[in-house]
């Protein structure tokens, strides 16, 4: 469970958690021995009615309604009002089936806007954390805009900000490999890199591929609303015409349903499809805004003075800020929560395919002597800088679940020292106190037993990275 979060006087709290955010439920144990845990809905003398509450690392948490029998309850443990009425509007902000980011992209104000040289060709909408300007359609821009609305409430509950308030962002979103170009400064534009933060200007820069299959979307929804105005007609048509014949009415509204619901399935397959399609572009967008949060309201940067004095504890070092931006691109974000508990398995296979080979092992003390400038690639440097990236992120999963050492007195100290030109060698074993070698020997066990659930294997007495 994660613990309440305690702001610390040299730094803010980094929550630690293997697991989601536990809920308080109500819980039914069976004479079999089995225990649920959810929402009681009624009792009746029959039994009782009641909705199972499912949460599991990584995964977006799933309810179940069912009954159990009277003579297969043991006991019920029952929840106090108020917190069954919380309770029960957690389960109701769940969207399994994305009706509630419907209607909150329904509700969003966009303004048009200039965009690269082209009159309203663009799209803007503006909260009081961020403004995001897209070259995107209507329906993209409209996406964005509420998921990124949701992740900063979110980042500001984890992190809540030194100062009070959050400085502000702006986001601009190019669908298009020309446009994604003009947006970036001149010097950048050799970068391999498909998302950027640029700190001097407050800005994000994210590129994608995905005009076409937006278009597409667009194309499709234009259709079926088309297909949804001759059914609608129809519809009228045969109620006139057989308003004296209730048999045949119902035969033909029964193909008007069948149709409706058709559209209905089709509309949901495509939304789970350019979902799917358009998740890195969200998992970039989450990247990036995560840098831009963290650093200017939770770790800003500090002259080595007022660090010393215990003011500020200075920003994250890089690999660390690298680590945690690309755990929390693959974050779960239901309920104001995030889910950060499991292991991205595509990162994880390739990391682990790393440690298997003694010559490709990350070296741990490489990583903590990096650079800002060790994560900003060339074309031609893109498979070097992927590798610090996955081994930013191992390094990171490693102290923020397994250690859980980003908190506290020591990772302060630890902060302090880099960020005042301490050796990060000597720093880094003052922190976690054991040597680089013996840090490094155990991290790659870790990982050779990481599972993508966030959990571990036991390790076995033949077992080596």
């Amino acid at each position: 469970m994660l613990p309440i979060l305690i702001l610390a006087l040299l730094q803010p709290p980094i929550p630690q958690s293997n697991a989601p955010i536990a809920w308080l439920t109500d819980e039914v144990s069976l004479h079999n021995g089995a225990k649920f845990n959810g929402l009681l809905l009624k009792e009746t003398l029959r039994g009782v009615e009641f909705q199972v509450v499912i949460r599991r690392a990584g995964r977006p948490t799933v309810t179940l309604t069912t009954t159990f029998l009277k003579n297969e309850v043991a006991t019920v443990k029952r929840l106090s009002a108020e917190d069954r009425n919380a309770l029960r509007a957690k389960i109701a902000e769940l969207d399994p089936g994305g009706e509630g980011e419907r209607q909150r992209m329904e509700s969003l104000e966009l303004t048009r806007i200039d965009w690269l040289g082209k009159s309203l060709a663009g799209r803007q909408y503006t909260s009081e954390r961020f403004t995001i300007v897209s070259g995107a359609s209507e329906e993209l821009s409209r996406r964005a805009a509420v998921r990124l609305e949701l992740l900063h409430a979110a980042l500001v509950r984890y992190f809540p900000p030194r100062a009070g308030e959050v400085a502000p962002v702006r986001i601009e979103v190019a669908v298009r490999a020309d446009d994604y170009a003009a947006l970036l400064p001149q010097t950048l534009r050799a970068l391999a890199n498909p998302a950027l933060y640029l700190p001097g200007e407050r800005r994000i820069v994210c590129g994608s591929d995905l005009e076409r299959l937006d278009g597409r979307l667009a194309e499709i929804k234009s259709k079926h609303q088309e297909e949804r105005k001759r059914l609608d007609q129809y519809e009228a048509g045969v109620k006139q015409l057989y308003r004296q014949s209730r048999v045949e009415l119902e035969r033909h509204l029964l193909v008007v349903a069948q149709e409706r619901q058709r559209l209905r399935e089709a509309d949901r397959r495509n939304e789970t499809a350019f979902d799917s399609a358009t998740q890195r572009f969200f998992a970039l967008l989450y990247h990036e805004v995560f840098h831009a949060y963290i650093g200017p309201n939770v770790y800003p940067p500090a002259d080595a003075e007022s660090i010393r004095a215990g003011k500020e504890s200075g920003p994250l070092p890089r690999y660390l800020e690298e680590g945690l931006a690309q755990i929390f691109e693959t974050a779960i974000l239901e309920v104001g929560e995030l889910h950060i508990d499991h292991a991205d398995e595509s990162r994880l296979t390739a990391i682990q395919d790393f440690v298997r080979k003694p010559a490709s092992r990350p070296q741990l003390a490489a990583m903590l002597r990096a650079g800002p400038q060790d994560y900003l690639s060339g074309h031609d440097e893109r498979g070097r800088a992927d590798r610090k990236y996955l081994s930013a992120w191992g390094l990171t999963f490693f102290l923020f679940h397994e250690k859980q050492a980003l908190h506290g007195p020591e990772f302060g100290a630890y902060l302090r020292s880099v960020n005042t030109g301490g050796d990060p060698i000597k720093a880094f074993e003052t922190w976690l106190g054991k040597d680089v070698a013996g840090i490094e020997a155990e991290w790659w066990d870790y990982l050779m037993r990481l599972t993508p659930s966030g959990r571990t294997t036991a390790p076995g007495p033949t077992r080596k990275p």
